[in-house]
């Protein structure tokens, strides 16, 4: 058994980045500056064991991908979709009611925004919906992604598009299209059916930070020949992006989530947004529209397309990427308000409102 460190006198502490040396002090405040010294010390040294315990082991991570991912994978293949979606309903319930954190979280975040405007019984029943959305838009992904044979035509007939007149008169101009989305309905099936189309679509992707999962989704797209952008590192995901809107092709970029973005207005709050849709738009001049895909029903979606955000610009860069993030943002809420149950409520911490 490993034995805690002790601090002692005439040592020096790591004290979070700051070193306390623990001699030449006062004695008076000696006692004190020492005890808190050395707690700071044992909640980091205890933190970065329980890490290190609590890492998955990547033979253990493999071995999951081998023998419970990809027959699941295999099985979405052939099994039916009728029993696929029910499937999802089952998962979608039994996570709701089993991630008490999660839950809670999606329920505070709902309550905090709709408490004067819907019933506790509406919020909790919308959080239930959220769950299942969720479940049944990786479900649909897989089946659009895997069972190839079907794609065209199932595409064809389960998913409209409604607007695609802007993205048309927007790419005339040869400088590509920045579409902002947000992590509302299934964003993946968008892409690919405007892939499917004829556009060349292009989009950046954070990893997931749970080891083995950014290897499924890498898995799905390539199956589903999806072309994306790793989010990391910065400066290459930047320069590819920036290379792709020169050739003239769409970039989807999702917007609702960084909390170290720009602080906009969002449901008349504080809230951080991603702000390279701004950032691209001021440096090519390519057109910023926004898309989204509504789900209705269980197969059935519809993409809208909305017009180009237009914002009288400046000439200051950060009061001008301040007032592009909070246009798209306002489109983002609006969509959020008309289908609450189609928005990643357990992954946004909102914040209270304004002080006036």
């Amino acid at each position: 058994m490993i034995s805690e460190p002790v601090v002692k006198t005439g040592d020096t502490v790591d004290n979070g980045g700051l070193f306390l040396s623990t001699t030449n002090q006062n004695p008076s405040n000696m006692g004190s500056k020492i005890k808190t010294a050395q707690t700071r010390f044992l909640k980091k040294y205890r933190s970065s064991r329980s890490m290190k315990k609590n890492r998955l082991n990547p033979k253990k991570v493999n071995a999951g991908w081998r023998f419970i991912i990809r027959p699941v994978l295999v099985g979405i293949k052939f099994l039916p979709d009728t029993v696929l979606y029910l499937f999802s309903e089952i998962v979608g319930n039994c996570a709701f009611f089993l991630s008490g954190n999660t839950r809670r979280k999606a329920i505070q975040n709902l309550t905090t925004v709709f408490r004067h405007e819907k019933s506790l019984w509406e919020i909790r029943k919308i959080s239930r919906q959220v769950f299942c959305g969720i479940a049944r838009d990786v479900v649909s992904t897989g089946i659009y992604s895997l069972k190839k044979n079907r794609r065209g035509k199932a595409l064809t007939e389960n998913v409209r598009v409604e607007g695609t007149e802007y993205l048309d008169e927007a790419l005339k101009k040869g400088k590509g299209v920045i579409c902002v989305s947000a992590h509302f309905g299934n964003f993946m099936i968008m892409t690919l059916r405007l892939s499917q189309m004829g556009y060349a679509c292009n989009m950046i992707v954070k990893d997931s930070n749970i080891p083995g999962e950014d290897k499924i989704w890498q898995h799905i797209r390539t199956q589903a020949g999806l072309a994306w952008i790793p989010a990391r590192p910065r400066f290459r995901a930047a320069a590819q992006a920036l290379k792709w809107l020169k050739k003239g092709g769409v970039l989807f970029l999702y917007a609702d989530r960084n909390k170290k973005g720009v602080r906009v207005t969002f449901f008349d709050r504080p809230a951080g947004f991603f702000k390279g849709p701004a950032v691209f738009h001021l440096r090519t001049g390519a057109d910023l529209l926004c898309a989204f895909n509504v789900r209705q029903g269980r197969k059935k979606h519809k993409i809208i397309i909305t017009p180009p955000i237009t914002v009288q610009k400046t000439g200051d860069f950060d009061k001008d990427i301040y007032q592009i993030t909070q246009a798209y943002a306002h489109v983002i809420e609006k969509f959020v308000r008309e289908h609450p149950e189609q928005w990643w409520w357990p992954h946004r911490n909102m914040s209270p409102k304004f002080r006036r």
